[in-house]
């Protein structure tokens, strides 16, 4: 009898042996080919608030197809042209050769003003009429540093936000400031009243006098007016009269606002910048490479009315306004 159960116990013994071979054969098959799929799959990129030509070659680089959908639709937020949402959404794992669908903002009458300075004339209207903007006033004025026909500073700055054909007020170079033996006045607007102080010093006028005008849309002393006007050929006696800004009372009022970001869900790191406009100033307050998912916060200084814009790796992709 004993004989017999230690028979059957070593069957059993054998025969789970023989499963757990077999369970543990396909295990391993199974896993392989898990392993060997993974290979052919990717993770969908954040291509969100992008122009859709970037956005078609983020995707395409990843090794996925690039649609966009049939319709458009309004966003108040990201412009024309721009990526609203996309199908797999971001962080999404998927077969390599997938298709991702992008909806596209029809901007809500919203774009955003691109860079111009440095371009010449021809080639800014160029850039312009692709953003569906146009030049507005151009006004020429001297320059000792700025070669000739080259773009000094446009009206909106650009990365603001405006409607379509919107007219980009500029400011052209016309050479060196001196003109046949003849002082030439400077261009001083949009300096600040020390800096152009300096420039009239060097050059040998004199300020006869400064008004303060009250624009919340300056940084407080800078001029916003001269006379002469820039280009008027002067004598070494001649007075200058400079038009300062100031902000009102309303403007003045310095608080500190709460920024806060979070990254999208991404494979790899990207370049977050914010940057702040507010009463006084636009100046950048963050710029970093972050890994995805990562929360930024941050309290800055601002005077009146203020808002930040957000870029990834360059490309402004979201505003945020504060009272």
């Amino acid at each position: 009898m004993i004989e017999g159960e230690k028979i059957k116990k070593a069957l059993k013994f054998a025969f789970a042996a023989f499963l757990f071979g077999i369970v543990s054969s396909v295990g391993f098959d199974l896993a392989m080919r898990i392993i060997t799929r993974e290979k052919s799959v990717v993770v969908t990129p954040d291509v969100t608030g992008m122009a859709a030509p970037k956005a078609m070659d983020v995707i395409q680089l990843k090794g996925l197809i690039a649609r966009k959908s049939k319709e458009n639709v309004p966003d108040e937020t990201i412009p024309s042209g721009a990526v609203v949402r996309q199908s797999p959404v971001p962080g999404s794992v998927v077969k390599k050769g997938r298709a991702v669908t992008v909806t596209l903002s029809e901007g809500g009458n919203l774009i955003y003003v691109p860079d111009i300075k440095g371009s010449k004339i021809h080639e800014s209207e160029i850039i312009l009429t692709r953003a569906n903007l146009s030049v507005g006033n151009v006004t020429g004025v001297f320059s000792d540093e700025i070669k000739s026909d080259v773009i000094i500073s446009q009206n909106p700055e650009a990365g603001e936000i405006v409607k379509p054909q919107t007219l980009i007020d500029i400011v052209v170079s016309k050479g060196p400031a001196s003109l046949m033996g003849f002082l030439v006045m400077p261009y001083l607007v949009g300096k600040s009243s020390s800096a152009a102080a300096e420039t009239l010093n060097e050059m040998g006028f004199e300020i006869g006098n400064t008004e303060t005008v009250i624009n919340n849309n300056l940084p407080p002393g800078t001029v916003i007016k001269q006379m002469p006007s820039p280009g008027e050929t002067l004598s070494k006696d001649s007075c200058v009269t400079l038009f300062i800004s100031q902000l009102s009372l309303d403007e003045n009022v310095r608080k500190k606002i709460f920024i806060y970001w979070e990254m999208p869900q991404d494979i790899k790191e990207r370049k977050l910048t914010i940057a702040v406009k507010d009463a006084a100033s636009r100046r950048t307050v963050y710029e970093n490479n972050e890994a995805p998912g990562k929360k930024i916060s941050l309290d800055v200084d601002t005077i009146g009315k203020s808002h930040a814009v957000f870029y990834l790796d360059d490309v402004p992709v979201a505003r945020k306004d504060y009272d």
